[in-house]
């Protein structure tokens, strides 16, 4: 049992380092819990903290809660809406809720996502199109030469 937890640790590990890398170079993240697992609400915060230690400044996030239609059969030791939606605007995240079982709101999902990425793409565009005058003396062409 300790050997194979060891592996679980060593392959968590792992993939959290691979995940920085992804993360860097993101424009938006989508992170999904399990209503019906608390524990996996739990990680979100974690997952949310290495997403903000590993880019430069701030990207679009949503989180997403899935396995709405497991709800009722489920219905103790479920993770709320109001949990999911106050756990989003903590992190100034998107918030959403589907099923993968029954295709609500996936599609949804990605386009709200991927509308603000695009919002922030055009305000970064924007910021890095400016005009910036200088003094310094115009350079020379290949015409200007001799």
């Amino acid at each position: 049992m300790i050997q194979h937890t060891s592996k679980v640790v060593r392959v968590t590990v792992m993939f959290r380092c691979i995940a920085r890398s992804y993360f860097r170079k993101a424009n938006g993240v989508l992170l999904l819990y399990d209503v019906t697992s608390e524990s996996s609400f739990l990680n979100v915060r974690a997952w949310v903290e290495q997403i903000q230690e590993s880019t430069e400044g701030q990207i679009p996030m949503c989180i997403i809660g899935n396995k709405v239609d497991l709800r009722e059969e489920h219905p103790e030791g479920c993770v709320s809406t109001a949990h999911g939606e106050k756990l989003a605007n903590a992190y100034g995240a998107l918030f959403c809720e589907t099923s993968a079982k029954e295709g609500t709101n996936i599609v949804e999902a990605v386009l709200h996502l991927a509308r603000e990425v695009k919002k922030t793409a055009i305000v970064t565009d924007q910021s890095e199109s400016e005009v910036r005058l200088s003094s310094s003396s115009p350079k020379r062409t290949l015409n200007d030469c001799c």
